[in-house]
Formats: structure tokens, sequence, C-alpha cells
């Protein structure tokens, strides 16, 4: 443990640090399971959802390609970053990619 401590320590007084320490907005993002589809705009692109507690979002999606196989109805589950875009759509009972 000490040698881990003095390691980083030389580091860090070696600036190399950056390299090591990724963005603390990188890792966030919010998940939500079992959300029903209401509604698909390729053209926008956008997704409109409902969550298990009576919540509709309709929010951008990154790439019109998350879109693909979706339909009306389905259940997924939504990953939406930080800029309350959709990032990752998994249908419930699928296998992702």
């Amino acid at each position: 443990m000490i040698q881990l401590l003095v390691l980083v320590g030389l580091l860090v007084l070696s600036g190399f640090s950056a390299p090591l320490l990724a963005p603390v907005d990188s890792f966030a993002s919010l998940v939500y399971t079992h959300v029903g589809i209401e509604a698909i705009d390729a053209a926008a692109p956008s997704l409109t959802f409902k969550t298990a507690d009576g919540d509709v979002w309709t929010l951008q999606v990154t790439s019109v390609e998350l879109l693909k196989g979706l339909r009306k109805g389905d259940t997924c589950s939504v990953e939406i970053d930080m800029d309350n875009r959709v990032t990752k759509i998994v249908k419930v009972g699928s296998t992702p990619p």
C-alpha cells in the first residue's frame, strides 16, 4: 500500500497525473429500465418513451442508428448522458451488441 502511495505521489509530482485521471462527467449517465416506446422520429432523431412512473420523455438520440429495429410498444432499457441525449437503447429480452 505504501509503495502504491509513493508511486502515485511521484507521478503527480512529475506531471503524469493528467493522463491517469479521466474527467468526472465522462462516467455520468442515467439509465431507465423497462420503459415503453411511445414514438420514434428518425428525422430529428428523437425517442419518446414512458417510464415505469408514467412520466413521458422525448429526447434526442446521439445516432439515428440507435433507433433501428425499434417499434412503438417495445419495452427497452435507455441510457441518457448528462446532455439529456439517449446514448444506448437495449430491448428488454434481447442481447446487447
